[in-house]
């Protein structure tokens, strides 16, 4: 398979340059956040990017989305490649800082014994 194939594969977008990433950015953050909070129920989102909006956000749609829903977001994450699907613990320890609207975290996945994870 072809490097642009794979790239297609994955992103779902042939383009390439600043035209796929300004419509990558509007199709990943805020549309598909508003489908995985209400089509999916996610839990909470987690991102292997600096940010879930696009850096130069004014909106913050994407956080807007999940706070208002509750559900915490995740950002600059490691290995999520290496987490299943489904049949996950996630366990997220932020460090407090007083009047913040973020902090760094510690952020642990363990996985769910089948067993528990079926009922």
């Amino acid at each position: 398979m072809g490097s642009s194939t794979l790239t297609e594969k994955i992103f779902w977008y042939p383009k390439t340059g600043l035209e796929a990433i300004l419509n990558y950015i509007s199709l990943a953050f805020p549309g598909t956040t508003q489908w995985l909070v209400e089509k999916r129920n996610i839990k909470a989102l987690g991102l292997d990017t600096p940010s879930m909006d696009y850096g130069q956000s004014k909106e913050f749609k994407t956080h807007r989305i999940l706070l208002g829903r509750n559900k915490p977001g995740f950002e600059n994450l490691a290995n999520l490649d290496q987490l299943p699907l489904k049949g996950i613990y996630i366990v997220a320890l932020p460090m407090k800082i007083a009047k913040g609207s973020g902090a760094p975290l510690r952020i642990i996945a363990t996985l769910i014994p089948r067993s528990l994870s079926e009922n």
